[in-house]
Parts: C-alpha cells; sequence; structure tokens
C-alpha cells in the first residue's frame, strides 16, 4: 500500500493520487520517499521531481523551481513555487536558452546578481531538456 501525494502549486492543482515512490530534488540533494517513510519536512530546489502512481505503476516526470514538501505517515505534500509537465515544455527554446545562458556566464562576473540569474536560467533549461527528451 502506498501514500497519498498532492502537488499544488500556488496557481495550480497538480497531482492528487495514490503513489508508491516520488523522487525529489531537496537542498541536500535528490531524495526518495518510499511507503512508511520516516516524517520529513524539506526545502525543495529547482530540478526533477517523479513519481510512482500506485494504480498503473507509471512514472511521472516534472520539473519544480523550488517549494517545500512535507512527509507525514500516509501523504506526500509537494508545495511548489512552479511546476512545469513534460505537456508544458518547448525542449527547442528550452535548449536555446540553455546556450544564451552558457554565453551569458561566460560573460559576467562571478558573484554578481547578473550571475546569478543566468545560472538560474542555465539551471532551469537544463532540467527542462533533461525532463522534455524523454518524451520526444
Amino acid at each position: 500500500m502506498g501514500f497519498y501525494l498532492e502537488i499544488v502549486t500556488p496557481d495550480k492543482h497538480i497531482v492528487s493520487e495514490e503513489a508508491d515512490k516520488v523522487v525529489c530534488p531537496g537542498e541536500a540533494g535528490e531524495f526518495c520517499v518510499l511507503p512508511g517513510h520516516a516524517p520529513l519536512l524539506s526545502r525543495l530546489m529547482l530540478g526533477e521531481l517523479r513519481y510512482v502512481d500506485s494504480t498503473l505503476s507509471n512514472e511521472h516526470f516534472m520539473v519544480v523551481t523550488g517549494g517545500y514538501v512535507e512527509v507525514t505517515h500516509d501523504k506526500v505534500s509537494v508545495l511548489a513555487d512552479d511546476c512545469i509537465r513534460p505537456r508544458e515544455m518547448d525542449v527547442h527554446q528550452a535548449e536555446a536558452d540553455v546556450a544564451k545562458s552558457e554565453e551569458i556566464l561566460k560573460t559576467v562576473e562571478r558573484d554578481t546578481e547578473a550571475y546569478r540569474k543566468a545560472k538560474w536560467d542555465y539551471d532551469y533549461s537544463r532540467a527542462l531538456v533533461k525532463v522534455g527528451k524523454k518524451f520526444q
């Protein structure tokens, strides 16, 4: 028996279903939640979130841009800043954005706001490419 998974953003409700596994991009790295996991509250980082539903055992993928995840004995609640599903991704645009961000990163000084923004844009676009290419 799995757990109840809910994924929401401030603007939309993404998932409400039984799941057997969820893998999240946490502050200390990627972590996996399985049934019976100890209670946990963690900050989400930008990256790939994936889960396996318990009805069809299908693996689902998405990109989250940050937020929090709370694990209780029978529920995993993901409160994401934003969540992008594969059908909402434009992989070709994301690849162009990766290239653009790489060029900007070469020209701006580290430890500046411009560098941090270009690095975030780069990481975001790379995550979209990584997840989006799984569905092309």
